[in-house]
């Protein structure tokens, strides 16, 4: 029964093959016109046959062994072309041999698509990875301020500052989570301008302000008399993390503090987010702009997603700005936010 089933199919693909064939083939039948036109020639000239009949069955052995050949090379090509078919159904592409000329050229264009293919499916496949590791633990951390604030409103005197503290803890985390899809969108709804960078400054502290007293943080602004062209809500989201993250890592007994100022470096302009914390082991430096990655202190503190810096990065290259982290452990943090950037039309 199998034997059958395959004979009919080879049959059919035989059938189809060859009217393929001849129907693309139909132009070369314009190369019989001279041979008709040298035919009738002979016969209004009433030359004798024998010649013509002798040089038609040459060019009629000659041209059925032509036909043959690339009738032959026809059918293999038609084969290879169901293969890739049916491998670009499943993902793949595997030329079973190295072709020349034009074959070749669109062999190797669609060998670099199909890699071209391949790393963006990797690609896609480490970001879902990705974004459900995250997804997960962000569900496992928002319950931690909802658990607080449900606690606080069953006590008889309500703990207002201690509720507003955890619902900023729980406005963060929303905050972190929509920033990270923005991220992963095209134009990512960008509005590139001017800004002076006291007023930028001011108003990340600002929002930060009732963290910064319940945690007994001081804070100490320079003079900044620098301005920035960046986006507002992209660059006010860095600075707030960064803030949030120096608030996390610094002693709660008032002895904490943060300080901002700008500094010339190397030809470029930074501002300088500095805090006197816990610091950051030098082993742990190169890698915390890496996902997920919390280092000693954050495992230790168990207060660190290894997510925050990770946007920080994403967000400062998306700005055409950089961004760098100095630390020694046990004395405070100093983070760099470049923002020299040359200026250009903005439509």
């Amino acid at each position: 029964m199998k034997r059958e089933v395959n004979k009919t199919v080879s049959g059919e693909f035989s059938r189809g093959c060859f009217s393929d064939y001849i129907r693309e083939r139909v132009s070369f039948m314009l190369y019989l016109l001279p041979t008709v036109c040298l035919l009738f020639i002979w016969w209004l000239c009433d030359l004798p046959w024998q010649p013509a009949v002798y040089l038609l069955l040459v060019l009629a052995v000659l041209s059925s062994v032509l036909i043959f050949s690339d009738y032959s090379k026809y059918v293999k090509k038609r084969r290879l072309l169901e293969l890739y078919a049916s491998q670009a159904e499943a993902g793949i592409f595997s030329p079973e041999e190295e072709s020349r000329g034009l074959e070749g050229a669109w062999a190797q264009l669609a060998r670099g698509w199909q890699q071209k293919y391949e790393q963006e499916k990797e690609n896609g496949r480490e970001e879902r990875e990705r974004s459900s590791k995250y997804y997960t633990l962000w569900s496992h951390q928002i319950k931690t301020p909802v658990a607080a604030m449900h606690l606080l409103l069953q006590e008889e005197e309500l703990d207002r500052r201690s509720m507003e503290q955890e619902l900023w803890k729980a406005e963060q985390y929303v905050d972190m989570a929509l920033q990270y899809q923005r991220l992963d969108k095209d134009g990512r709804d960008l509005v590139l301008k001017e800004y002076p960078l006291s007023s930028l400054v001011k108003k990340a502290v600002k929002n930060m302000a009732s963290v910064l007293i319940y945690n007994k943080t001081a804070i100490h602004l320079e003079d900044m008399a620098a301005a920035v062209l960046t986006d507002e809500k992209w660059f006010l989201f860095v600075l707030e993390q960064l803030l949030g993250n120096a608030v996390k890592y610094t002693a709660k007994d008032g002895s904490g503090s943060i300080r901002i100022y700008t500094k010339e470096s190397g030809g470029g302009a930074f501002l300088v987010v500095e805090d006197n914390g816990i610091g950051i082991r030098p082993e742990d430096i190169p890698r915390v702009f890496e996902w997920g990655y919390t280092g000693y202190n954050g495992r230790r503190e168990k207060r660190s997603t290894g997510i925050g810096l990770f946007l920080c990065r994403r967000t400062m290259d998306m700005l055409g700005q950089t961004i760098a982290i100095e630390s020694e452990e046990g004395k405070g943090t100093r983070v760099l936010l470049g923002i020299s950037r040359n200026r250009f039309d903005i439509e």
